[in-house]
């Protein structure tokens, strides 16, 4: 039988979390099962649903249009009848969760894809413990602290990191170097550590350039930012590189649809995701998983999910969140260590392949909606509405 599943999101611009509904959306309709997409008109996921032939439903999801959300959201549910609903961010999670009470949909699941802290208040004890019948997480520390602070219990909740989709095949890394290095019209010979994703303060993009300034001089690689993000961050960016005397060695790409030819460039990706007020937000990043998989070694902050995939010294290497200093240093380490650093990428790659991947992730999900649903059919009743 197949499952009729409606994944909602507010955000809207095309990062991990988007690409998980719509890498996750992709899987499921491949083994026979129906999907719908809520999500704000004119965004990379509505328009990218709706190329791909998924029913696709317009929500602001926005305080001015939280009505007309709630009851098109009623409408949508009674009309479907889907046997799934999966919320994905803070807004879309509020609305739909409750425009879903009393609609008999079996399964309601709300996805927290970051590590940021969840207040203990009436409303989140009501919204995860109430509203919803189950949790996903992208990481087991975004998994204690919600059964540590909302009491969730640990049969209704479970970390389920993203799934990364495997290329059919791989350029070879010597011609994705000399591609990358045409793109900035540099020696076919240049050598590149870098970053790939959204580029962000929180990300820290721009401790990864002052860190990459430290040991400039010690190595010859140039630094390759592949990825787009605010204006205003990149002009702090590009001002920084400038300030640094960086400017030539230093190099924006934009935004690429294809990164896994960039990560075959790079001797080394780094991640320096920051806590933010303390607190971390990071899940289990999917660029990370995607370096692994494309045999590229890493680094990554001490923040949130990283560590639950970079063990140090084994898929990779952990620097502390907010450190130049060490990140620097475990720079220089990765592009010393020619023998360890091999080990560690051939680790990560096989941590990846046989847990990371998108069949790994779909089934896991599968089993938890046939747990649930168990072949039933919604029951829907007619609610009064007001």
């Amino acid at each position: 039988m197949g499952i009729k599943i409606i994944h909602t999101t507010c955000h809207t611009q095309f990062g991990g979390l988007e690409k998980r509904i719509f890498n996750e959306a992709c899987w499921m309709a491949e083994k026979g099962h129906e999907i719908i997409i809520v999500a704000p008109r004119n965004t990379p996921l509505h328009d990218k649903s709706k190329k791909k032939g998924f029913l696709t439903h317009d929500a602001a999801f926005k305080r001015t249009s939280l009505a007309k959300d709630f009851f098109s959201l009623r409408a949508l549910f009674k009309k479907f009848r889907p046997h799934i609903l999966n919320t994905h961010g803070n807004e879309d999670s509020k609305i739909a969760l409750s425009a879903a009470m009393g609609m008999g949909i079996p399964l309601r699941i709300l996805s927290r894809h970051i590590s940021a802290h969840v207040r203990k208040s009436y409303s989140n004890t009501l919204l995860y413990n109430r509203l919803c019948d189950y949790v996903f997480t992208t990481a087991d520390y975004t998994t204690r602290h919600l059964i540590q602070t909302l009491g969730i219990p640990k049969e209704r909740i479970q970390t389920l990191s993203s799934g990364i989709i495997p290329p059919k095949g791989l350029i070879e890394k010597n011609p994705a170097r000399e591609r990358l290095a045409g793109e900035f019209a540099l020696d076919p010979a240049t050598r590149f550590v870098g970053f790939v994703g959204r580029v962000s303060h929180d990300k820290g993009v721009d401790l990864i350039l002052r860190a990459f300034h430290r040991v400039a001089g010690q190595i010859s690689h140039h630094l390759a930012v592949v990825g787009t993000g605010t204006n205003e961050y990149l002009k702090t960016l590009k001002t920084l590189a400038k300030d640094l005397d960086m400017e030539s060695r230093v190099h924006f790409t934009g935004f690429r649809e294809e990164v896994w030819p960039y990560y075959r460039a790079l001797d080394c990706k780094m991640l320096a995701s920051r806590d933010i007020n303390g607190i971390p937000f990071e899940g289990i990043p999917q660029s990370v998983l995607e370096a692994m998989y494309a045999r590229c070694p890493v680094i990554g902050s001490m923040s949130g999910g990283i560590p639950d995939i970079i063990r140090h010294g084994d898929t990779g290497l952990l620097f502390r969140a907010d450190d130049e200093v060490d990140l620097s240093e475990k720079l220089l380490q990765t592009l010393a260590e020619g023998a360890e650093s091999h080990d560690r990428v051939e680790k990560a790659f096989r941590m990846v392949n046989g847990h990371h991947t998108i069949d790994a992730m779909g089934h896991k999900i599968l089993a938890v909606y046939r747990n649930f649903i168990a072949d039933q059919e919604p029951v829907f009743h007619t609610p009064r509405e007001g």
